[in-house]
């Protein structure tokens, strides 16, 4: 055998080498190719089937916005004819809508998953909605007006007080402009998020949404110039009418005998009578602190008893106030007097004092 042998083997083996790991290096090389260009187009799906998820949820979003800028507008420009109920219905009705379509929005940016581009759309709906409850703050602000409570939440009035300080013709233009404003850099917002959802991947289409369709008119000048009609108007100015609706006698009056004096009450024997008023806010402000005083004056003495009642009494609202007793004696006749305490600025008397004469019939 030749000793040579070996040495070619080994040769040839060495000589191979080289060949294989090129081999295993290209083959690795297009596996990973490959693998990287399935990824990429997963990734491309993945994206165009988010885009499309968040056009298609948040196009109802946009649609149901665009309802209410429509109704917003309609409010705003009929503002000066409303009344003040009817207004603050209106701009409740306003931030409860915008609320709940930010609130939508979030959702829709949230199941969408589609990266800043659901971050964005939803902030868009957050500041028109927060530019809508700032104008509401406004209005009411400048007129006294609050926000009424929503349907199912408690019943408790909470009444701003009477003295609260309202804002200047100034700073309610300032807080409107700023809210037209904030409105406008929204629509620019969506308007360019629109264009980059088209042109992302899926090609998604979200439809137009526009709240400020004039900006001019939500320039200082125009908006002073609304203030002032506000200011103005006789349907929003604030009135205070507070009166009595009934007044109750505990034990009730007796039929009124042969010969009694016309404003004479003659009641049973007894030593104690209860008084109860039933108040009525007929104004168009809302009353934090309704007063009544109940006065009864012993005609044979003359010695006067007086207490005082109060409630909130709400815009439209009546409101039964808590009891007072007088002691008395039978046999003895007394003047009642309840009377409403008048708010400032009340200047209407009629249906605010009751006046009665009880006759406590004698002890048998």
């Amino acid at each position: 055998m030749s000793p040579r042998r070996p040495r070619r083997r080994a040769r040839r083996r060495s000589q191979a080498s080289p060949v294989l790991l090129f081999v295993a290096i290209a083959v690795t090389g297009a596996l990973l190719v490959g693998g990287l260009t399935r990824i990429a187009s997963q990734s491309g799906t993945y994206d165009a089937d988010s885009n499309r998820s968040l056009a298609a949820q948040g196009g109802v979003v946009a649609d149901q916005s665009n309802a209410t800028a429509a109704t917003v507008r309609a409010l705003i420009a009929a503002m000066p004819s409303q009344t003040r109920q009817g207004l603050q219905a209106g701009l409740d009705s306003a931030v409860q809508q915008t609320s709940e379509e930010s609130s939508r929005a979030a959702l829709a940016a949230g199941s969408a998953a589609a990266g800043s581009l659901a971050d964005q759309f939803a902030e868009v709906f957050a500041e028109r909605a927060q530019a809508v409850s700032d104008y509401r703050a406004a209005v009411d602000g400048f007129l006294g007006m609050q926000p009424v409570p929503p349907a199912g939440t408690s019943n408790t009035v909470a009444l701003a007080p009477s003295g609260a300080t309202l804002l200047s013709a100034t700073a309610a233009t300032d807080r409107i402009t700023a809210a037209g404003a904030l409105l406008a850099r929204a629509d620019a917002r969506y308007s360019a998020l629109r264009r980059e959802l088209a042109a992302a991947a899926g090609y998604a289409h979200l439809p137009r949404s526009v709240w400020v369709l004039h900006p001019a008119g939500w320039a200082a000048g125009p908006v002073a110039a609304q203030v002032d009609q506000l200011a103005s108007s006789s349907t929003l100015i604030q009135s205070h009418y507070l009166v009595l609706r009934t007044v109750n006698l505990d034990p009730p009056a007796l039929p009124a005998p042969p010969g009694e004096p016309a404003g004479t009450v003659t009641l049973s024997p007894t030593t104690q009578v209860g008084v109860s008023a039933v108040l009525a806010n007929q104004g168009s402000v809302d009353e934090p602190r309704g007063t009544v005083r109940f006065t009864m004056a012993d005609q044979t003495s003359g010695a006067t008893a007086t207490q005082v009642r109060s409630a909130p009494v709400a815009v439209g609202e009546t409101v039964t106030l808590p009891e007072v007793r007088f002691r008395v004696k039978p046999g003895t006749t007394y003047v009642l007097r309840v009377n409403v305490s008048l708010p400032s600025g009340q200047a209407l008397t009629n249906g605010t004092v009751y006046q009665e004469t009880l006759q406590i019939a004698p002890a048998s």
